[in-house]
């Protein structure tokens, strides 16, 4: 697939309501601690912006958003640059995605804990030269797509385009009986997340 800005979202459990500052603290940690791959530089609040971006881990080549488009709560994973060859973009952007929304299930901070459904979720191309969102722009991407998420989800599965010829390339993918979040990142190779341990301080005496 020779497109490189992927975004794919996904939902959390309707009616759950972001507690920013929290995602604000969990968010700092992370970089804190160097949990992700790839340089993460900081977090932006745009929680003011109405069915917005909401809070952001900036990272060089992907950044992080709670989602609040569509007036849904979510994970939206974003690959604005270039990554890995073309065969191996779905799934690395599927792993980042799932990895992250598994990770934010169980962190500490979050008193409400978020719950995401892989029932549905959004795709995206943010390149509108290259991947208009027009039954022609999807047709290059469609096959892959289609064939990757059934490969991946094993279960009947819809891919329907959705938006104006305005908005990114949109997709929005469903399925029922869906497997869940950890099923799926075995089937990926794991969790972006396996192995990794918190780093900790020590105190050297002299």
């Amino acid at each position: 697939m020779d497109v490189e800005r992927i975004q794919i979202k996904i939902y959390a459990q309707p009616g759950y309501e972001l507690n920013v500052d929290q995602a604000i603290r969990t968010y700092h940690r992370w970089i804190k601690e160097r949990l992700l791959p790839g340089q993460m530089i900081d977090v932006a609040d745009y929680s003011h912006v109405h069915h917005g971006p909401s809070v952001v881990l900036v990272g060089h080549a992907t950044d992080y958003y709670w989602d609040e488009s569509e007036g849904r709560t979510g994970l939206m994973f974003f690959a604005k640059r270039s990554g890995p060859p073309p065969a191996e973009r779905l799934k690395e952007a599927f792993k980042h995605t799932l990895s992250v929304a598994k990770k934010l299930e169980g962190e500490p901070e979050f008193t409400a804990k978020a719950n995401f459904s892989t029932n549905e979720l959004l795709f995206r191309v943010v390149d509108r030269l290259n991947a208009p969102n027009s039954e022609e722009g999807f047709a290059p991407i469609r096959s892959e797509l289609r064939s990757f998420v059934q490969d991946l989800y094993k279960v009947p599965v819809t891919l329907e385009r959705f938006g104006t010829t305005s908005e990114p390339l949109s997709v929005r993918i469903k399925a029922e009986n869906a497997p869940d979040l950890d099923t799926l990142l075995e089937r990926l190779g794991g969790s972006l997340f396996a192995g990794a341990k918190k780093k900790e301080r020590t105190l050297k005496i002299a």
